[in-house]
């Protein structure tokens, strides 16, 4: 009998959390930007301690992946956006968020791999992502020269996903 309770406690408590962190998300996309919106400004620091501003990027178009070096996901799909990366620098900027590593994880990362072509940029508090509607990782957002957010991809991409998209979007302007 004691067994049972103590398994419907722990029952009732992982839903309960369950229904936060979904009301929490939904509550974090609603006051978010989405698709078509003009982009917010933001302000971030790099491995160096450099600022980058998203304005700084004004009239390119601006590829961000919101990402942590112990996202499997992430960590998965890093080698085909630096292979769309390397493929397209010469039309995009491309932006790495990193959302719960420090420094020294990140440059670990980038001894491991070798990508260290585009800056990192550290989202401690989790602000530009929240910002941005991001829940989980990888996200990657396209913005345009403009400043509108075109596409909010959820999960992980391929660089022939992130190519065709971005040659859609460049081509239809």
């Amino acid at each position: 009998m004691e067994k049972r309770r103590v398994m419907q406690g722990i029952v009732f408590v992982f839903v309960v959390g369950m229904l936060v962190t979904f009301v929490m998300g939904i509550q974090a996309q609603t006051n978010s930007m989405s698709i078509g919106d003009q982009a917010d400004d933001f302000e971030l620091e790099d491995l160096e301690g450099e600022v980058h501003r998203l304005s700084d990027y004004e009239g390119d178009f601006v590829v961000i992946t919101f990402f942590s070096t112990w996202c499997q996901a992430c960590v998965a799909q890093a080698p085909e956006v630096n292979q769309f990366y390397m493929d397209f620098k010469d039309d995009i900027e491309l932006l790495y968020i990193v959302r719960s590593d420090t420094p020294r994880q990140v440059n670990g990362f980038i001894e491991e791999t070798g990508f260290n072509a585009y800056p990192y940029l550290f989202d401690g508090n989790n602000n530009v992502a929240k910002s941005f509607g991001v829940v989980g990782q990888p996200e990657t957002i396209i913005i345009d020269p403009d400043g509108v957010i075109q596409e909010h991809f959820i999960g992980s991409v391929t660089r022939d996903l992130l190519a065709k998209t971005t040659t859609d979007i460049m081509d239809s302007r």
